[in-house]
Protein backbone atom coordinates (compact mmCIF):
# COMPACT_ATOMS: atom_id res chain seq x y z
CA UNK A 1 0.00 0.00 0.00
CA UNK A 2 1.32 3.41 -0.95
CA UNK A 3 1.43 5.92 1.91
CA UNK A 4 1.30 9.65 1.37
CA UNK A 5 4.69 11.07 2.26
CA UNK A 6 4.76 12.91 5.57
CA UNK A 7 6.45 16.29 5.79
CA UNK A 8 8.82 15.56 8.69
CA UNK A 9 9.46 19.27 9.18
CA UNK A 10 5.92 19.53 10.60
CA UNK A 11 6.81 17.14 13.45
CA UNK A 12 7.19 19.08 16.68
CA UNK A 13 8.47 16.15 18.77
CA UNK A 14 12.23 16.15 19.26
CA UNK A 15 14.47 13.18 18.45
CA UNK A 16 17.19 11.96 20.82
CA UNK A 17 20.27 10.59 19.03
CA UNK A 18 22.47 8.20 21.02
CA UNK A 19 25.82 6.82 19.80
CA UNK A 20 29.33 6.62 21.26
CA UNK A 21 30.83 7.14 17.79
CA UNK A 22 31.24 10.90 17.24
CA UNK A 23 31.30 10.53 13.45
CA UNK A 24 28.08 8.48 13.42
CA UNK A 25 26.44 10.88 15.85
CA UNK A 26 27.34 13.79 13.56
CA UNK A 27 26.01 11.91 10.51
CA UNK A 28 22.71 11.14 12.23
CA UNK A 29 22.40 14.74 13.32
CA UNK A 30 22.94 16.04 9.78
CA UNK A 31 20.40 13.62 8.35
CA UNK A 32 17.58 14.38 10.80
CA UNK A 33 18.24 18.12 10.45
CA UNK A 34 18.00 17.74 6.67
CA UNK A 35 14.65 15.97 7.14
CA UNK A 36 13.43 18.97 9.16
CA UNK A 37 13.51 17.32 12.61
CA UNK A 38 14.90 18.83 15.82
CA UNK A 39 17.32 16.66 17.78
CA UNK A 40 19.56 16.38 20.82
CA UNK A 41 22.64 14.17 21.19
CA UNK A 42 23.89 11.75 23.83
CA UNK A 43 27.10 9.70 23.78
CA UNK A 44 25.87 6.72 25.78
CA UNK A 45 22.80 5.37 27.54
CA UNK A 46 23.45 7.14 30.83
CA UNK A 47 23.68 10.54 29.17
CA UNK A 48 20.47 9.73 27.28
CA UNK A 49 18.65 8.90 30.55
CA UNK A 50 19.72 12.28 31.95
CA UNK A 51 18.27 14.05 28.91
CA UNK A 52 15.04 12.05 29.15
CA UNK A 53 14.56 13.38 32.67
CA UNK A 54 14.73 16.97 31.42
CA UNK A 55 13.21 16.99 27.90
CA UNK A 56 10.32 15.36 26.09
CA UNK A 57 11.04 13.23 23.04
CA UNK A 58 8.93 11.37 20.53
CA UNK A 59 11.71 9.11 19.28
CA UNK A 60 15.11 7.82 20.32
CA UNK A 61 17.54 6.63 17.63
CA UNK A 62 20.09 4.63 19.55
CA UNK A 63 23.17 2.57 18.81
CA UNK A 64 23.17 -0.82 20.56
CA UNK A 65 26.82 -1.52 21.30
CA UNK A 66 28.03 1.21 23.65
CA UNK A 67 30.15 1.35 26.80
CA UNK A 68 28.56 2.15 30.17
CA UNK A 69 24.83 1.71 29.51
CA UNK A 70 24.30 -0.01 26.14
CA UNK A 71 21.37 0.40 23.75
CA UNK A 72 19.43 -2.62 25.03
CA UNK A 73 19.58 -1.30 28.60
CA UNK A 74 18.44 2.12 27.37
CA UNK A 75 15.61 0.50 25.42
CA UNK A 76 14.38 -1.43 28.47
CA UNK A 77 14.67 1.68 30.67
CA UNK A 78 12.66 3.70 28.16
CA UNK A 79 9.89 1.09 27.90
CA UNK A 80 9.42 1.14 31.68
CA UNK A 81 9.79 4.85 32.43
CA UNK A 82 8.86 6.56 29.14
CA UNK A 83 6.49 4.16 27.34
CA UNK A 84 5.21 6.96 25.09
CA UNK A 85 8.69 7.32 23.47
CA UNK A 86 9.53 5.08 20.50
CA UNK A 87 13.04 3.63 20.08
CA UNK A 88 14.63 2.98 16.69
CA UNK A 89 17.64 0.72 17.16
CA UNK A 90 20.65 1.30 14.90
CA UNK A 91 23.74 -0.88 14.94
CA UNK A 92 26.40 -2.78 13.08
CA UNK A 93 27.27 -6.35 14.01
CA UNK A 94 26.43 -7.32 17.60
CA UNK A 95 27.27 -10.66 19.17
CA UNK A 96 24.94 -9.91 22.11
CA UNK A 97 21.61 -8.94 20.53
CA UNK A 98 19.85 -9.70 17.26
CA UNK A 99 16.87 -8.10 15.55
CA UNK A 100 14.37 -10.38 17.32
CA UNK A 101 15.81 -9.49 20.72
CA UNK A 102 15.41 -5.78 20.02
CA UNK A 103 11.83 -6.03 18.75
CA UNK A 104 10.87 -8.29 21.66
CA UNK A 105 12.27 -5.68 24.04
CA UNK A 106 10.05 -3.02 22.47
CA UNK A 107 12.04 -1.38 19.66
CA UNK A 108 9.77 0.17 17.05
CA UNK A 109 12.19 -0.84 14.27
CA UNK A 110 15.83 -1.61 13.46
CA UNK A 111 18.28 -0.22 10.95
CA UNK A 112 21.73 -1.70 10.27
CA UNK A 113 24.96 0.17 9.76
CA UNK A 114 25.99 1.30 7.23
CA UNK A 115 22.67 2.77 6.08
CA UNK A 116 21.59 5.07 3.29
CA UNK A 117 19.91 8.41 3.86
CA UNK A 118 16.77 7.27 2.04
CA UNK A 119 16.55 4.15 4.19
CA UNK A 120 16.67 6.21 7.40
CA UNK A 121 14.10 8.67 6.07
CA UNK A 122 11.73 5.83 5.16
CA UNK A 123 12.02 4.43 8.69
CA UNK A 124 11.30 7.84 10.21
CA UNK A 125 8.36 8.36 7.86
CA UNK A 126 6.81 5.12 9.07
CA UNK A 127 7.48 5.76 12.76
CA UNK A 128 5.96 9.23 12.77
CA UNK A 129 3.01 8.26 10.56
CA UNK A 130 2.15 5.56 13.08
CA UNK A 131 2.57 7.97 15.99
CA UNK A 132 0.19 10.46 14.36
CA UNK A 133 -2.39 7.74 13.60
CA UNK A 134 -2.21 6.40 17.16
CA UNK A 135 -2.57 9.92 18.57
CA UNK A 136 -5.62 10.54 16.36
CA UNK A 137 -7.12 7.21 17.44
CA UNK A 138 -6.49 7.99 21.11
CA UNK A 139 -8.07 11.43 20.67
CA UNK A 140 -11.09 9.90 18.98
CA UNK A 141 -11.52 7.31 21.73
CA UNK A 142 -11.13 10.02 24.38
CA UNK A 143 -13.87 12.06 22.73
CA UNK A 144 -16.07 8.98 22.56
CA UNK A 145 -15.45 8.24 26.25
CA UNK A 146 -16.06 11.86 27.22
CA UNK A 147 -19.33 11.94 25.28
CA UNK A 148 -20.46 8.66 26.86
CA UNK A 149 -19.68 9.89 30.38
CA UNK A 150 -21.39 13.21 29.70
CA UNK A 151 -24.57 11.43 28.63
CA UNK A 152 -24.54 9.09 31.63
CA UNK A 153 -23.78 11.95 34.03
CA UNK A 154 -26.67 13.95 32.60
CA UNK A 155 -28.95 10.94 33.10
CA UNK A 156 -27.80 10.60 36.70
CA UNK A 157 -28.51 14.26 37.44
CA UNK A 158 -31.89 14.06 35.71
CA UNK A 159 -32.74 11.04 37.84
CA UNK A 160 -31.95 13.04 40.98
CA UNK A 161 -33.91 16.09 40.00
CA UNK A 162 -37.11 14.56 38.71
CA UNK A 163 -38.07 13.86 42.34
CA UNK A 164 -38.29 16.76 44.81
CA UNK A 165 -37.26 14.38 47.61
CA UNK A 166 -33.99 13.26 46.03
CA UNK A 167 -32.89 16.26 43.99
CA UNK A 168 -29.25 17.19 44.56
CA UNK A 169 -28.51 13.89 46.31
CA UNK A 170 -25.75 12.73 43.97
CA UNK A 171 -24.06 16.12 43.96
CA UNK A 172 -24.11 16.32 47.73
CA UNK A 173 -22.79 12.76 48.01
CA UNK A 174 -20.03 13.78 45.59
CA UNK A 175 -19.06 16.81 47.65
CA UNK A 176 -19.15 14.90 50.94
CA UNK A 177 -17.01 12.17 49.34
CA UNK A 178 -14.42 14.62 48.05
CA UNK A 179 -14.16 16.29 51.44
CA UNK A 180 -13.80 12.93 53.19
CA UNK A 181 -11.07 11.88 50.74
CA UNK A 182 -9.18 15.11 51.49
CA UNK A 183 -9.29 14.48 55.24
CA UNK A 184 -8.62 10.73 55.18
CA UNK A 185 -5.08 10.16 53.95
CA UNK A 186 -4.91 6.35 54.24
CA UNK A 187 -4.79 5.92 50.47
CA UNK A 188 -4.06 8.15 47.50
CA UNK A 189 -7.26 9.13 45.72
CA UNK A 190 -7.90 10.13 42.12
CA UNK A 191 -10.27 13.03 42.87
CA UNK A 192 -11.67 13.33 39.35
CA UNK A 193 -12.45 9.61 39.36
CA UNK A 194 -14.10 9.94 42.77
CA UNK A 195 -16.14 12.91 41.50
CA UNK A 196 -17.49 10.84 38.63
CA UNK A 197 -18.26 7.91 40.94
CA UNK A 198 -20.13 10.19 43.31
CA UNK A 199 -22.27 11.67 40.55
CA UNK A 200 -22.96 8.26 38.98
CA UNK A 201 -23.31 6.09 42.09
CA UNK A 202 -27.11 5.79 41.79
CA UNK A 203 -27.33 5.71 37.99
CA UNK A 204 -28.68 2.16 38.23
CA UNK A 205 -31.91 3.52 39.74
CA UNK A 206 -32.91 4.47 36.20
CA UNK A 207 -34.07 0.86 36.00
CA UNK A 208 -36.20 1.11 39.16
CA UNK A 209 -39.89 1.96 38.60
CA UNK A 210 -40.94 5.43 39.81
CA UNK A 211 -43.74 3.97 41.93
CA UNK A 212 -41.09 2.17 44.00
CA UNK A 213 -38.66 5.10 44.21
CA UNK A 214 -41.41 7.45 45.35
CA UNK A 215 -43.41 5.07 47.49
CA UNK A 216 -44.63 6.70 50.71
CA UNK A 217 -45.05 3.54 52.77
CA UNK A 218 -42.71 0.72 53.66
CA UNK A 219 -41.29 -1.24 50.73
CA UNK A 220 -42.37 -4.85 50.31
CA UNK A 221 -39.64 -7.53 50.22
CA UNK A 222 -40.13 -7.76 46.45
CA UNK A 223 -39.80 -4.01 46.01
CA UNK A 224 -36.73 -3.86 48.21
CA UNK A 225 -35.16 -6.66 46.14
CA UNK A 226 -35.62 -4.47 43.05
CA UNK A 227 -34.02 -1.47 44.81
CA UNK A 228 -31.06 -3.65 45.82
CA UNK A 229 -30.29 -4.35 42.17
CA UNK A 230 -29.37 -0.73 41.37
CA UNK A 231 -25.61 -1.06 42.08
CA UNK A 232 -25.38 -3.96 39.62
CA UNK A 233 -27.56 -2.13 37.11
CA UNK A 234 -25.35 0.94 37.42
CA UNK A 235 -22.27 -1.12 36.65
CA UNK A 236 -24.11 -2.69 33.72
CA UNK A 237 -24.93 0.73 32.24
CA UNK A 238 -21.18 1.43 32.03
CA UNK A 239 -20.39 -1.99 30.56
CA UNK A 240 -20.16 -0.83 26.90
CA UNK A 241 -17.07 1.22 27.83
CA UNK A 242 -15.38 -0.98 30.44
CA UNK A 243 -12.51 -1.70 28.04
CA UNK A 244 -11.34 1.76 29.18
CA UNK A 245 -9.49 1.31 32.47
CA UNK A 246 -10.97 4.37 34.20
CA UNK A 247 -14.55 3.51 33.28
CA UNK A 248 -13.95 -0.07 34.42
CA UNK A 249 -12.82 1.35 37.78
CA UNK A 250 -15.91 3.58 38.01
CA UNK A 251 -18.10 0.57 37.24
CA UNK A 252 -16.47 -1.43 40.04
CA UNK A 253 -16.78 1.39 42.59
CA UNK A 254 -20.45 1.93 41.74
CA UNK A 255 -21.17 -1.79 41.98
CA UNK A 256 -19.83 -1.98 45.52
CA UNK A 257 -21.12 1.24 47.14
CA UNK A 258 -23.71 -0.73 49.15
CA UNK A 259 -21.30 -3.31 50.53
CA UNK A 260 -20.85 -3.31 54.31
CA UNK A 261 -17.56 -3.42 56.17
CA UNK A 262 -18.74 -6.55 58.03
CA UNK A 263 -19.52 -8.37 54.77
CA UNK A 264 -23.32 -8.21 55.13
CA UNK A 265 -23.89 -5.77 52.28
CA UNK A 266 -24.78 -6.29 48.64
CA UNK A 267 -24.43 -7.27 45.84
CA UNK A 268 -21.36 -9.44 46.52
CA UNK A 269 -20.96 -9.50 50.30
CA UNK A 270 -17.44 -8.08 50.19
CA UNK A 271 -15.81 -7.47 53.55
CA UNK A 272 -13.36 -4.90 54.93
CA UNK A 273 -10.63 -3.93 52.51
CA UNK A 274 -12.03 -6.23 49.84
CA UNK A 275 -14.39 -3.32 49.20
CA UNK A 276 -12.79 -0.68 46.93
CA UNK A 277 -11.56 2.30 48.95
CA UNK A 278 -13.64 4.82 47.02
CA UNK A 279 -16.73 2.65 47.44
CA UNK A 280 -16.18 2.79 51.21
CA UNK A 281 -15.95 6.59 51.01
CA UNK A 282 -19.16 6.89 48.99
CA UNK A 283 -20.98 4.52 51.35
CA UNK A 284 -20.52 6.96 54.23
CA UNK A 285 -21.37 10.06 52.21
CA UNK A 286 -24.42 8.34 50.69
CA UNK A 287 -25.70 7.13 54.06
CA UNK A 288 -25.24 10.51 55.73
CA UNK A 289 -27.11 12.36 53.00
CA UNK A 290 -29.90 9.77 52.98
CA UNK A 291 -30.31 10.09 56.75
CA UNK A 292 -30.38 13.89 56.76
CA UNK A 293 -32.66 14.34 53.74
CA UNK A 294 -36.46 14.33 53.87
CA UNK A 295 -38.26 11.44 52.25
CA UNK A 296 -41.98 10.94 51.47
CA UNK A 297 -42.31 8.64 54.48
CA UNK A 298 -40.14 10.45 57.07
CA UNK A 299 -38.36 13.65 58.04
CA UNK A 300 -34.61 13.84 57.70
CA UNK A 301 -32.46 13.47 60.82
CA UNK A 302 -30.57 16.38 62.27
CA UNK A 303 -26.91 16.21 61.29
CA UNK A 304 -25.82 15.46 64.88
CA UNK A 305 -28.10 12.42 65.01
CA UNK A 306 -26.84 11.18 61.66
CA UNK A 307 -23.23 11.46 62.83
CA UNK A 308 -24.10 9.47 65.96
CA UNK A 309 -25.63 6.81 63.73
CA UNK A 310 -22.41 6.62 61.69
CA UNK A 311 -20.40 6.32 64.92
CA UNK A 312 -22.59 3.46 66.16
CA UNK A 313 -22.20 1.58 62.87
CA UNK A 314 -18.45 2.15 62.56
CA UNK A 315 -16.74 -1.19 61.96
CA UNK A 316 -19.97 -2.92 60.94
CA UNK A 317 -21.56 -0.93 58.12
CA UNK A 318 -18.73 1.58 57.71
CA UNK A 319 -14.94 1.52 57.46
CA UNK A 320 -13.97 2.60 61.02
CA UNK A 321 -11.11 4.90 60.00
CA UNK A 322 -13.17 6.62 57.33
CA UNK A 323 -16.13 6.93 59.69
CA UNK A 324 -13.91 8.58 62.30
CA UNK A 325 -12.52 11.01 59.71
CA UNK A 326 -16.00 11.87 58.44
CA UNK A 327 -17.36 12.56 61.93
CA UNK A 328 -14.32 14.67 62.79
CA UNK A 329 -14.42 16.95 59.75
CA UNK A 330 -18.20 17.30 59.88
CA UNK A 331 -17.98 18.43 63.51
CA UNK A 332 -15.23 20.86 62.53
CA UNK A 333 -17.50 22.24 59.81
CA UNK A 334 -20.40 22.64 62.24
CA UNK A 335 -18.14 24.44 64.74
CA UNK A 336 -16.74 26.82 62.14
CA UNK A 337 -18.36 29.88 60.64
CA UNK A 338 -21.33 29.37 58.31
CA UNK A 339 -21.01 29.95 54.60
CA UNK A 340 -19.23 33.30 54.11
CA UNK A 341 -21.50 34.02 51.13
CA UNK A 342 -24.75 33.19 52.89
CA UNK A 343 -25.79 36.84 53.09
CA UNK A 344 -25.43 37.05 49.30
CA UNK A 345 -27.29 33.82 48.66
CA UNK A 346 -30.77 35.02 47.75
CA UNK A 347 -32.20 31.51 47.50
CA UNK A 348 -32.48 31.12 51.28
CA UNK A 349 -35.51 33.39 51.24
CA UNK A 350 -37.11 30.75 49.02
CA UNK A 351 -36.11 27.86 51.29
CA UNK A 352 -38.41 29.06 54.04
CA UNK A 353 -41.38 28.74 51.71
CA UNK A 354 -40.76 25.04 51.05
CA UNK A 355 -41.82 22.33 53.47
CA UNK A 356 -39.50 19.89 51.75
CA UNK A 357 -36.43 22.11 51.95
CA UNK A 358 -36.88 23.78 55.31
CA UNK A 359 -33.98 21.87 56.87
CA UNK A 360 -31.46 22.85 54.20
CA UNK A 361 -30.20 25.96 55.91
CA UNK A 362 -29.42 24.01 59.05
CA UNK A 363 -27.96 20.99 57.31
CA UNK A 364 -25.94 22.53 54.51
CA UNK A 365 -25.42 26.23 55.07
CA UNK A 366 -24.53 26.09 58.75
CA UNK A 367 -23.16 22.56 59.19
CA UNK A 368 -21.27 22.06 55.91
CA UNK A 369 -21.86 24.70 53.28
CA UNK A 370 -19.27 23.13 50.95
CA UNK A 371 -21.64 20.23 50.38
CA UNK A 372 -24.74 22.25 49.56
CA UNK A 373 -24.16 23.81 46.17
CA UNK A 374 -23.42 22.35 42.80
CA UNK A 375 -22.40 25.76 41.53
CA UNK A 376 -20.19 27.97 43.67
CA UNK A 377 -21.80 31.34 44.45
CA UNK A 378 -18.78 33.62 44.23
CA UNK A 379 -20.28 37.09 44.09
CA UNK A 380 -23.56 38.90 43.90
CA UNK A 381 -23.42 39.29 40.12
CA UNK A 382 -23.40 35.55 39.33
CA UNK A 383 -26.06 34.38 41.77
CA UNK A 384 -28.99 32.73 40.02
CA UNK A 385 -32.18 33.77 41.81
CA UNK A 386 -33.82 30.39 41.27
CA UNK A 387 -30.80 28.29 42.28
CA UNK A 388 -31.25 26.19 45.39
CA UNK A 389 -28.32 25.39 47.68
CA UNK A 390 -28.11 21.81 46.43
CA UNK A 391 -27.66 23.07 42.90
CA UNK A 392 -31.12 22.37 41.53
CA UNK A 393 -33.53 25.04 40.31
CA UNK A 394 -36.88 26.09 41.70
CA UNK A 395 -39.82 24.95 39.58
CA UNK A 396 -43.44 25.94 39.72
Amino acid sequence: MHHKELDLSTITERVLLVDDDEDMLGLLSRHVTLFGLQSDQARDGREAVELLQVHQYGLIISDITMPEMDGMELLLHTRVHYPQVDVLAISGYSDRYNFTDLVSAGAIDFIAKPFKQGELEAKLQRVFRERILLAELAHSKEKEKSFFLHIVESLAISLDEKDKYTHGHSRRVTNFSLQLAEHATDEKVDFELLRLCGVLHDIGKIGVPDKILGKVGKLSPEEFAIIRKHPEQGAEILRPMVSDGRIAEISKIIRHHHERYDGKGYPDGLEGKEIPYMSRIITIADSYDAMTSDRPYRKGMRDSSALEEIHENSGTQFDPKLAESFIQFMKECAASDPCPLRDLCVVFSEIQKSTVLRNYETQYCLSNFKACARYKVRNEENIAGDLLPDGSFLTE
